[in-house]
């Protein structure tokens, strides 16, 4: 009899438009190859009267608590409970936890997989498949160390919800927006999620993170050797013939409603952009993405013959055809950033500061078409040299090779295998 596999999840698969729906994605894309599509099943915790999105498998609705339960969940849970988190509790109803036992119980898949802890909490305890995952995306309590740095700087508008506001309820929304609210409940999240996340790995065969340097932190805060790297699998790419613009052409991809994003293309317009000009009066960035913040929309202003607000752009096809260098100034964060591999493996040469390349084996010198630096000024100096038509072409030709090596379909493709104990058919399985 064949396997099954549930995937739950509160974001859809598609459209496949940021890092976290690419490893949902290709997660998904791998198990109906294995085992069908009738076999692999995925549930969405969504709202009632949701559209259900076009994707491969079998989709199950599940509900999405509402802000008054949310609320409450909140109330009850946090002050007494200093083992819970926010997270948690957005999605900790009684009656999704029932939905999901439920489900579990009358498909009885042989692989469960879960996204992140939120709803790893409502694992059951039985009946359990042959291989229950947890994917956990990235470590919280490191992203949220992270924004308690920069914001102790001063410099920066942090926006501590990001996309996860969705999941909040709007009383909630504007209330955290407040640095005199938001820096203590970052703190209070940080050290509780950073506990949760090193507790919640024991209910679960595997747990997958998308950052090695994470994987090896959570393994030594938890004191399991069951966590481990997963890589996103992008939809095949074949490099487009590149005829990188002149004069230079830079683009910075990624949702500027993120806290991360907004802050590093923020800061590479405040202290690079200027003397850039100054050396290349023509030079233009590219900036796609949406929902930017009134500080990018002023900046932008301030460069509006050199920088172009584009907005969320479904086919990056043309854009990584003539763009000269992509830009990943990302002065925190935490995963890997989905839209760099996109422009490596484009064979566009790359430009990053250290957090932006974190759990991506670059070497920093360019050998992989990637250059390293954290001192924003002195990116218009290694622009120049990137700029460069001979240096270009082998910086692009370094990318492709490097992206394949690592992240290419076939390499990724063996990584699920191991996780998930399967093969193609008529493979023995790994470990067999």
């Amino acid at each position: 009899m064949p396997e099954t596999a549930l995937i739950i999840s509160a974001t859809a698969p598609v459209p496949v438009d940021n890092g976290k729906r690419v490893v949902l994605h290709g997660l998904l894309e791998y198990l109906v190859g294995r085992l069908g599509p009738e076999n692999v099943h995925y549930a969405i915790v969504d709202g009632r009267g949701g559209e259900r999105p076009d994707f491969p498998g079998v989709a199950h609705r599940l509900d999405r608590p509402g802000p008054v339960r949310q609320l409450a969940t909140l109330a009850r849970r946090v002050p007494v409970d200093r083992a819970y988190t926010v997270q948690e509790a957005m999605f900790g109803s009684a009656t999704l936890r029932d939905q999901i036992h439920d489900l579990v119980t009358w498909l009885r898949p042989d692989i469960e997989i879960y996204d992140t802890l939120r709803l790893g909490q409502h694992a059951p305890a039985s009946p359990r498949g042959r291989r229950r995952v947890l994917y956990l995306d990235d470590l919280f309590s490191v992203r949220y160390d992270r924004m308690l740095a920069v914001d102790e700087r001063g410099d920066v508008d942090i926006n501590p919800l990001g996309e996860f506001a969705a999941n909040v309820p709007a009383p909630l929304r504007s209330l955290i927006r407040h640095r005199a609210v938001y820096r203590p409940v970052l703190r209070m999240e940080r050290d509780r999620i950073r506990r949760a996340e090193a507790r919640v790995v024991h209910g679960f065969d595997t747990s997958l993170l998308v950052n090695i340097d994470e994987v090896h932190q959570l393994r030594a805060l938890a004191g399991v050797d069951s966590v481990r790297v997963v890589h996103g699998m992008l939809p095949p790419v074949t490099p487009p013939q590149r005829t990188p613009a002149q004069p230079p052409e830079l683009v910075f991809l990624g949702r500027l409603n993120i806290p991360h994003n907004d802050d590093a293309v923020c800061a590479f317009i405040r202290e690079a952009m200027p003397e850039l000009v100054r050396r290349h009066p023509a030079l233009r960035l590219r900036i796609i993405g949406k929902d930017p913040s009134e500080a990018l929309l002023a900046l932008v202003g301030r460069h509006r013959d050199n920088i172009v607000l584009e907005g969320f752009v479904a086919d990056l096809d043309d854009v990584f055809a003539t763009a000269t260098v992509s830009l990943a100034p990302l002065r925190f964060g935490s995963g890997v950033k989905i839209k760099m591999l996109d422009a490596l493996a484009r064979g566009v040469p790359t430009l990053a500061t250290t957090v932006s390349v974190e759990g991506v084996p670059v070497a920093a010198d360019g050998a992989s078409g990637c250059y390293v630096e954290d001192d924003l000024s002195r990116w218009p100096d290694l622009v120049d040299e990137m700029v460069e038509p001979t240096q270009n072409a082998q910086l692009s030709k370094a990318a492709v090779e490097f992206f394949e090596s690592v992240y290419g379909r076939e390499v990724v493709t063996r990584q699920y295998d191991e996780i998930f104990g399967l093969s193609a058919p008529g493979a023995p399985r790994p470990g067999a």
